[in-house]
């Protein structure tokens, strides 16, 4: 969720006169952008002053519900006015009945009664902040999802991937050890050859090369 839930549907408060909370609220910073839940036309703007919801406005949707944005501080759209999924109809604010900056979002059904909106709570927070686009909505949605996924199944899929990384690291070590005489075999017939040609061959890589003639030889014997 976008926004942090501040109210619920049906809770009771003193700045409500402990009557059912009839929406869910969003807090969020004054002057966020709000934008239409549903495809829908503006059935209502209207401005309460300092009493219930402020500025707010009411939007019918295709499906027949009412979606009602309340505690605006500017409102975008006209009456009649056709909205799509997404589009801005204001700005968020602390109109009205309010003690902080907030989003309030009601729904009436067909016949005019209350419901209850939290079924749609995630999809409200979401189509709310500066910037929408249907394209950002989906990709939040992704990556929501993403981490649920990651969070529940990473040992599904990082175990995996160090087994192969441990058992590759092995194999190549069990091949390096198999290969060793010819590896030392190699070594000393280069050190043969350069001091022939050269007579002067670095006391360091001869020494290397003993070495590792010694070291072949301990893993020949220790087999």
């Amino acid at each position: 969720m976008k926004f942090q839930l501040s109210g619920e549907y049906g809770e009771l408060a003193e700045v409500r006169n402990n009557i059912p909370h009839h929406g869910l609220d969003f807090a969020m910073r004054q002057g966020t952008e709000l934008h239409s839940v549903m495809n829908g036309t503006v059935e209502k703007v209207v401005n309460f002053g300092t009493h219930d919801l402020g500025k707010g406005v009411f939007v019918r949707n295709e499906d027949g519900t009412l979606s009602i944005y309340g505690h605006l501080s500017q409102i975008k759209v006209k009456l009649g006015e056709h909205l799509h999924a997404g589009e801005s109809i204001g700005l968020s604010g602390n109109t009205g009945n309010s003690t902080g900056a907030h989003l309030h979002y009601g729904m009436r059904d067909a016949s005019g009664h209350w419901i209850d909106p939290t079924p749609i709570a995630d999809k409200v927070a979401n189509m709310q902040g500066s910037g929408f686009h249907p394209v950002q909505f989906l990709t939040n949605q992704w990556n929501h999802l993403g981490d649920k996924v990651i969070g529940a199944e990473k040992d599904f899929i990082f175990h995996p991937l160090q087994d192969f990384l441990k058992d590759s690291l092995i194999s190549l070590g069990h091949t390096l050890t198999d290969l060793m005489p010819e590896i030392g075999c190699a070594i000393t017939f280069a050190s043969a050859i350069a001091i022939m040609f050269t007579g002067n061959f670095p006391k360091f890589i001869t020494r290397w090369g003993f070495g590792m003639m010694g070291v072949i030889s301990w893993i020949i014997l220790g087999k």
